[in-house]
């Protein structure tokens, strides 16, 4: 429905919107990689439930412990995806990290048409394909600069996401929330043995609670509902709106200005993204039209 289309658009752009401080907030914060995970994941699982006990009460509350295996499952991939993406920002450069992650698209596409059988349509396909060939001139070049673990860790996370997105589809009858609580739990959990939560500063704690209790809760619980309403592979390309918010706000933030050809890259990528939503929206509306 036309309706319902409209909805998971409206909300997983604003929920991205809400994201795209984040790589500039986790270049401010004064931490090693393990340590930035462990408050970052904690924080965001604090908040989500804090959100879900808001909205939804005590039945909010229940509904975090009723766990299926896709819940479970979706709660790993959120695990992989946190690590990946905070790594990779620490061992190559942000812009380089975020257009590595416009792949998600593609990777939510198959992903979805393998395990969901749900068809993607031609114009997503198109505007994937778009995207790949943008992502591609930026990291081809970037290849030269010898930032593999880098990559392989944004490639990682590429690849998580899209599981990720594919998983909250297949649990669409149900609220997904609890999923990326005990995913960012998990995750904190996991980094708290190599981590040093005492070390942070006053100041790196500000942009900590910032970021995990205010950006990424509101931006993930949107974008997690996102895919009750609108396909994975959708949810992924708005997600590229970040490819082209997230290096300004960095650049306007600590000065690491992306390059002319990463601003060309997410001019492509905005104007594809743009198309195909738009082109959704149309779609939607033929099909509710009477016959």
């Amino acid at each position: 429905m036309r309706s319902h289309y409209a909805r998971g658009l409206t909300l997983t752009c604003i929920g991205v919107l809400a994201i795209t401080p984040d790589t500039l907030l986790v270049r401010l914060v004064d931490a090693d990689p393990w340590t930035l995970v462990f408050w970052r994941g904690l924080g965001i699982a604090t908040s989500l439930a804090v959100i879900l006990w808001a909205v939804e009460g005590r039945a909010g509350m229940r509904n975090i412990v009723r766990f299926g295996w896709r819940q479970v499952l979706g709660a790993a991939l959120m695990v992989i995806v946190s690590h990946c993406f905070i790594w990779a920002l620490a061992l190559t450069a942000a812009a380089n990290v975020l257009v590595v992650l416009a792949g998600s698209p593609l990777a939510a596409a198959l992903i979805g048409r393998i395990f969901l059988g749900e068809p993607v349509p031609y114009r997503t396909w198109v505007a994937a394909v778009v995207v790949a060939g943008g992502v591609a001139a930026i990291f081809a070049d970037d290849l030269e600069r010898g930032r593999l673990a880098g990559n392989l860790c944004a490639a990682g996370a590429v690849l998580g996401l899209a599981a990720y997105f594919v998983v909250l589809r297949s649990i669409r009858a149900v609220n997904t929330l609890p999923v990326p609580i005990w995913g960012n739990l998990a995750a904190a959990f996991a980094a708290l043995p190599f981590a040093s939560p005492f070390a942070v500063s006053q100041t790196a704690t500000l942009w900590l609670v910032l970021m995990a209790c205010v950006l990424m809760p509101v931006g993930i619980g949107l974008i997690s509902t996102g895919p009750r309403y609108i396909p994975a592979a959708e949810v992924g390309l708005l997600l590229l709106l970040e490819t082209l918010l997230g290096p300004l706000w960095v650049w306007l933030g600590t000065g690491e200005a992306p390059t002319a050809a990463v601003l060309a890259a997410g001019t492509v990528i905005v104007a594809a993204l743009a198309m195909n939503s738009l082109l959704g929206l149309r779609s939607a509306a033929r099909r509710e039209m009477p016959p």
